[in-house]
C-alpha cells in the first residue's frame, strides 16, 4: 500500500493549458492498487482526471490541472487525490491482498535462503 512519498520531490510541468503535477509515492503499487485506483479515478467527476502509473523508480500519481483558471489554486484537485489515494490503500487493506502478498513474498525468501 503505497502512500504519498513527502521525502521525495514533485514533479510539476506546464503544457498548453494544463499544468502536471507527478506525485511521489513510496515504492510500488500492486496490480491490484493500480486497478482500484484506476477504477475510483474514472468514477469520480474530478476534474484533475488522476492517473497512476508504475514505472521503474516507483508508481507516479499524475494530476492535471487546467492552467488558465479564475481560481489559480490546485489545493482542492490535490486534496481529491490525496484522498483518493487513502481511500485506496483502504480498500486493498480491506480486500486482503495485502495479506496475501506479504505471506508470498515471506514464502519466497525462505525459498532463497
Amino acid at each position: 500500500m503505497p502512500d504519498i512519498d513527502r521525502s521525495a520531490d514533485i514533479k510539476v510541468y506546464c503544457g498548453t493549458g494544463l499544468v502536471a503535477a507527478e506525485i511521489p509515492l513510496a515504492g510500488h503499487a500492486s496490480k491490484h492498487w493500480l486497478a482500484l485506483f484506476h477504477e475510483l479515478a474514472s468514477q469520480s467527476r474530478q476534474e484533475a482526471c488522476p492517473k497512476a502509473e508504475d514505472r521503474k523508480d516507483r508508481t507516479w500519481v499524475i494530476v492535471r490541472v487546467p492552467g488558465a483558471r479564475k481560481d489559480p489554486h490546485p489545493e482542492v484537485a490535490l486534496d481529491a487525490v490525496s484522498a483518493l489515494i487513502i481511500k485506496v490503500n483502504d480498500m486493498e487493506q480491506q480486500s486482503g491482498t495485502v495479506q496475501t502478498e506479504a505471506a508470498i513474498r515471506d514464502w519466497w525468501a525462505r525459498q532463497q535462503r
